[in-house]
């Protein structure tokens, strides 16, 4: 029994370890995984990843979903491009030649529109978190299809795409042979930090956890749930139009498959990170151990020369793990929440 005290706190730490196994297996199997180079690439593979997850964290806190965030991504990273180049061929966009650096704060405001009309149409439209945001996902991913025919539209070699590139491209500082440290390592580790000030020393991250811990509780203590819910779909939406921007600097050329699959990344380095899929649960640094847990082992796996098939089936089994280690935090966990937390029922009682 006494040791059953440890064990929720042993599995919302289990990320750390896990990754440090990991780690030091990758050493041991290549003799390149430990070199700078190496490291700078599990940093950078993990930085569109770390912002889509930071999008996530607020959202699953909440006890809700945002399964449009890949689709958001790739939408938006589109449309910046469309805007900047011009319509002929090889480039393909639309021949608007606006100033990159408002394309970039268009698709940082596409990005909030669109987390705002899944936040309404979920708090206002009372419709189910997971099917809008689904059905939100399919309708991007057609946009992205019609809007271009199944062209590609790249800004390669078109000089004013490189600011649009910057975020994604460029480094911080670098030393030939020695390090390199790129600007969207650095961004992701902010947006990382300024994630994690939010949800641990801000009332708006409490009233999130609150929301998703108890809903009714949380609404007859005064915070109003529904808007805090629209907030931090907005901030889901702004994010991804951030990693969509951040990736569109990475590939140059913006395939209308771009971030496809991504979600079930997402979802995965979140909750194998300690975000709980029935919200109230987890922090923004567990999150950053299961996006630098994933980035590590698709990493090692490529460097080990592992077949891309059994590659879909170690992820498969990561997100399996993912939930495993999720069902054990709420088995261990609810006695103790349900023991802790009056119904309404009592609260209504003590009042009376």
């Amino acid at each position: 029994m006494q040791a059953s005290k440890y064990i929720p706190t042993l599995l919302d730490h289990l990320i750390w370890v896990i990754l440090v196994v990991v780690f030091v297996f990758f050493v041991f199997q290549s003799p390149v995984f430990l070199t700078s180079t190496n490291i700078t690439n599990i940093l950078t593979a993990a930085a569109v990843l770390g912002i889509l997850v930071v999008g996530q964290t607020f959202v699953l806190i909440t006890g809700n979903f945002d399964l449009s965030s890949e689709s958001t991504l790739g939408v938006t990273a589109l449309f910046g491009m469309f805007l900047i180049v011009p319509a002929t061929p090889p480039y393909w966009g639309g021949g608007i030649m606006l100033n990159p650096y408002l394309a970039i704060i268009t698709i940082l405001l596409t990005g909030a529109l669109i987390g705002y009309v899944v936040g309404f149409l979920i708090t206002v439209g009372k419709m189910n978190n997971f099917i809008v945001t689904l059905a939100m996902l399919l309708i991007l991913r057609g946009l992205m299809m019609a809007f271009t025919q199944g062209k590609p539209i790249s800004g390669l070699n078109f000089e004013p795409a490189d600011v649009y590139f910057w975020l994604g491209h460029e480094a911080l500082f670098e030393i030939p042979d020695v390090a390199r440290i790129p600007l969207a390592v650095v961004a992701t580790a902010a947006v990382f930090g300024v994630g994690h000030i939010i949800l641990n020393h801000r009332r708006f991250g409490r009233e999130l956890y609150a929301i998703g811990g108890n809903r009714n509780a949380a609404i007859a203590s005064g915070i109003d749930a529904d808007r805090r819910i629209r907030q931090v779909y907005v901030m889901s939406g702004v994010l991804a139009a951030l990693a969509g921007w951040m990736l569109a600097g990475r590939v140059g050329s913006i395939q209308v498959n771009l971030g496809d699959g991504y979600i079930f990344t997402v979802m995965a380095a979140a909750v194998i990170g300690g975000i709980s899929l029935q919200g109230g649960r987890g922090t923004m640094l567990g999150a950053l151990g299961g996006v630098l847990l994933l980035s590590t082992i698709d990493r090692g796996l490529n460097l080990m020369r592992v077949s891309v098939f059994w590659v879909k089936v170690i992820q498969g089994l990561i997100i399996m793990l993912a939930m495993f280690i999720d069902a054990q935090r709420v088995r261990y966990r609810t006695p103790h929440a349900k023991a802790s937390v009056p119904s309404a029922a009592e609260t209504s009682n003590k009042t009376a």
